[in-house]
């Protein structure tokens, strides 16, 4: 039954962002009862034109949904090197089903139906990608939005795609030069400026992006290659004020109650500056074979200064608590005898990505092979360094409750007067901080595929994918002394660094190369043996992933079925070498390797029923895993004695022996589409997770540690271990349309817009959080998108709003590792005006104006309950200038 394929001829849905909960949902209610004017106004409203800009890339996410035998969403280029947004990850964040975490102002890591970034993986054209963090998420911002054709991704398992996540698989895309009719050429170029300005000495407020492609045939189209560089160079502004943590314990605090573990404002300032390059040379020298080779190099700089001052109010720094207004059980606010450190310090991060991939595709007859190889491979290196300065300790005032975002916080004394302000003091003069990261992935695959005539198996194919991955973390740091009395050197000092934007006074600003030059003698960051031995590991994860999958076409009760079976046999081997710190009463190194194989049998079904009036219904059952972090199958490990004081064990540390999270699930999915300019759909999902990974501390034995003055070899160990699961189920509403389609009144205007309800009762007892249990990390209960916008006689224009509930959140420290917080509700607002020359000296042409961030929302997080904040980042709005040519 092929004609119930070619019926399906694209596929896939766009999603963009939202306005608050119930517009959207209100929204999707009332065009779901506009379907039948819809439809009519369908018959009178055929494929007479050509599409270009916001609806072409409409239209072709909307054909690669409709055509998949899987669930999935999709977003596809307007135009070569046109992507919707500035970076792929606010794209994908649009999308039913899909939410994102803002990083330094823009969306990086991506939660799919409310599970956290680490459950889903990345591929590039269908490969699993080496990440840049500690663990394997893969970080949007290394890949330019210019350089990617489109992007789908999976929310059901199909057994041919290897390397696949439990919550979901994102697929990026680079375009395929044989596919085009001709020679195709596209440059584009932005100025960008940040609203808050330049709020440092010496920072910029300004950037710009550059990107050209280049697309051509040679050799009687048997040969085509595609070309393409894009560079942006980004200023980063981040007004940032923290409290550490609500602790019990301080000086002058009564027992029971919460005060302040310590508190940060700073003004970070700096740019990132990305290049990214792509080849793709596909040579078809017959219809019989087709040999495609890509590759990929992004790198990415970033240069931030970190002014301001950060108050240490735990006991062990002497700051002592008096005159507190206490409000269920937490000091909000009073006054605090304490040291504050003026703090200047310097971040450099340097980052890299590269990827090639080799695919030769072979048909004879009904017979198709493929042979794939990959590469891929991450690295990075991070500095940081602190110079500390500090005063005599003074008195502090601070309320929590004074009805704005940050607390108010006034010192009696400056902050700013370098008389009274010395290098080095209370905490420590200066100190470095440098890991670095390596990862590489290699990959073979080959595939042979069987396609039949009759019956309703089309094809059958079979399969195998080895993999090998390596990633090592080095760990470098060193404290360094002050040189001479501890003032500062003439002419290095700069106006005070100015901190009303976060309620603080102005602090002490340095040239921090002069200073060290001038103040500091030298020093060498180095592993700091035994100490610091332990942050040191490496790990190598080698998987085979054995495949067969029955491709479906079939009539069931007069209506079209077409869908697969199939399963995956997945073999993993995980090894990690590191060293056990032997910690008290000696501190002695120990080289330990530990590790685990296991296997996993993973079937996976996708239907898809084609009803009248273009109508299909789709369902999913399988099962999925997602391997543990890197980072936690590390086998470094500190052990001791208790408290140094009793005979019995205790220690923390990585765990090599993890198994994966584990989950079944069901997917149910209905859509009506009108051709392809526009659909309706509504999705339920139920994921029943039968293992997840959290930190804990359970018993352990130490026998084989043979610990000093151990009386006992049994004590308790804090490490990511693998625990019972639970459910997680949701609702999905989505709708893209053209609004002429429901009055030729409104040509020109389209809507596109998603509701996404999750739930869980999955609560988590991490060991960073006591005693309390936390939600599912990157579970949002609400996650909403709309984008409004028109497109008519070259103008062009687009209002965007996502929003999700509150959710635990990663927040990165150094070296990639990441920290779960909980992150309040966030909302952002984008804008994009442009204007395309379709005849006259400019045609091919078009100009763009684009705010992110337009209300200026800032990222809040807090710690266990609304009523203890933690941050308060403000980053402001992007605004870019721009114009694109394509010839």
């Amino acid at each position: 039954m092929k004609h119930a394929m070619q019926k399906r001829e694209h596929g896939q849905d766009f999603a963009r962002p939202g306005f608050k909960l119930s517009p959207v949902a209100a929204g999707c209610a009332v065009l779901v009862l506009s379907l039948t004017g819809i439809a009519h106004a369908q018959q009178t409203a055929e494929n007479t034109v050509v599409v270009t800009g916001i609806r072409k890339g409409i239209e072709d996410a909307i054909s690669v949904k409709k055509n998949s035998n899987s669930i999935v969403e999709a977003i596809s280029a307007e135009d070569i090197g046109k992507l919707p947004d500035t970076s792929i990850a606010e794209s994908i964040a649009r999308l039913p089903g899909l939410s994102a975490q803002r990083v330094n102002g823009q969306a990086q890591q991506i939660s799919i139906r409310g599970t956290s970034g680490d459950l889903s993986t990345v591929t590039l054209n269908g490969r699993e990608q080496a990440s840049t963090s500690a663990s394997r998420v893969v970080e949007y911002d290394q890949y330019p939005s210019e350089l990617i054709n489109g992007v789908t991704v999976y929310k059901t398992a199909d057994s041919s795609l290897v390397g696949q996540g439990l919550s979901g698989t994102v697929d990026l895309q680079t375009v395929k030069p044989l596919a085009f009719g001709g020679r195709t050429i596209s440059l584009n170029a932005r100025g960008e400026k940040n609203s808050l300005g330049s709020e440092s000495p010496g920072a910029p407020s300004t950037g710009n992006r550059f990107s050209a492609s280049y697309i051509d045939q040679f050799a009687n189209r048997t040969i085509g290659l595609a070309v393409g560089v894009a560079h942006s160079d980004k200023p980063n502004v981040n007004n940032f004020f923290e409290t550490w943590n609500w602790v019990e314990g301080n000086n002058g605090v009564p027992a029971g109650v919460k005060a302040p573990q310590g508190v940060k404002g700073l003004a970070i300032t700096g740019n990132s500056k990305r290049d990214g390059v792509i080849g793709v040379l596909e040579w078809r020298p017959s219809k019989n074979f087709i040999s495609t080779l890509d590759t990929y190099y992004s790198k990415l700089s970033q240069n931030e200064i970190r002014r301001g001052v950060e108050v240490p109010l735990e006991s062990w720094s002497g700051a002592n608590f008096s005159n507190l207004n206490i409000v269920n059980g937490l000091a909000v606010g009073g006054t605090i005898n304490a040291s504050p450190v003026i703090r200047n310090n310097w971040f450099t991060k340097e980052s890299d990505i590269k990827a090639f991939g080799w695919n030769n595709k072979f048909t004879v007859d009904q017979w198709t092979a493929v042979a794939d190889f990959s590469h891929s491979s991450a690295n990075i290196h991070e500095k940081l360094i602190e110079i500390n300065s500090g005063r005599s300790a003074g008195n502090i005032s601070y309320n929590y409750l004074n009805g704005r975002d940050i607390p108010t916080f006034t010192f009696a004394d400056s902050l700013s007067d370098p008389s009274a302000i010395s290098i080095g003091g209370k905490y420590g003069d200066g100190y470095v901080n440098a890991p670095s990261l390596s990862d590489k992935l290699n990959s073979i695959r080959f595939s042979l595929k069987r396609d039949f005539t009759d019956g309703m198996i089309s094809s059958a194919e079979v399969g195998v994918n080895y993999s090998k991955r390596e990633k090592t973390k080095e760990h470098l740091e060193t404290g360094f002394d002050k040189i001479g009395a501890g003032t500062f050197s003439p002419g290095v000092l700069y106006s005070p660094q100015d901190l009303s934007f976060i309620g603080l006074p102005s602090t002490l600003s340095w040239d921090i190369p002069g200073v060290l030059s001038s103040n500091f003698g030298p020093y060498k960051a180095a592993v700091l043996n035994p100490w610091g031995a332990t942050k040191n590991w490496s790990l190598t994860e080698k998987v085979t992933t054995g495949y067969a999958k029955l491709n479906l076409e079939t009539m069931v009760s007069n209506i079209p079925v077409s869908g697969n079976v199939g399963a995956q046999v997945v073999r993993t081997d995980q090894s990690s070498t590191s060293n056990a710190l032997l910690s008290w009463p000696i501190a002695a190194l120990v080289p330990i390797t530990d590790g685990k194989t296991y296997t996993d049998v993973l079937p996976s079904v996708n239907l898809a029923a084609n009803l009248p009036g273009d109508q299909v219904i789709r369902f999913g059952i399988g099962k999925s895993i997602a391997r543990a972090k890197l980072d936690e199958l590390n086998a470094a490990r500190e052990v001791g004695l208790s408290n140094g004081k009793t005979g019995t064990p205790s220690g923390n540390g990585g765990n090599a022996q993890l198994d994966p999270w584990k989950a079944d699930y069901i997917d149910l999915s209905y859509e009506k589409y009108f051709g392809k300019k526009a659909y309706v759909s509504a999705a339920i999902f139920h994921k029943n997770l039968k293992s997840y990974i959290y930190k804990q501390t359970t018993p352990y034995d130490f026998s084989a540690m043979n610990i000093a003055g151990a009386t006992t070899n049994i004590g308790t160990f804090t490490q990511p271990v693998n625990g019972q699961g639970g459910k997680l189920e949701g609702l999905e509403l989505a709708v893209s349309l053209p609004l002429d389609l429901l009055t030729s009144a409104l040509d020109g205007f389209g809507l596109t817009a998603n509701l996404s309800l999750t739930n869980s009762a999955i609560s988590i007892k991490d060991s960073r959080f006591g005693s309390q249990s936390i939600p599912l990390p990157g579970l949002s209960k609400s996650v909403a998108n709309i984008t409004a916008y028109y497109e008519k006689n070259g103008y062009s224009a687009r209002i965007s709003q996502r929003r999700r509930s509150d959710f635990v959140g990663e927040i990165g420290g150094p070296g990639g590792q990441n920290e779960l917080t909980f992150v309040k509700a966030d909302n952002v607002v984008d804008l994009q005006l442009g204007y395309d020359f379709s005849s006259g000296f400019a045609k091919g042409a078009s100009l763009l104006f684009q705010v992110n961030n337009l209300t200026d929302t800032a990222f809040q997080t807090y710690s266990g309950s609304p009523d203890r904040p933690r941050g308060y980042q403000k980053y402001g709005r992007q605004m870019f200038v721009g114009i694109n040519y394509k010839m």
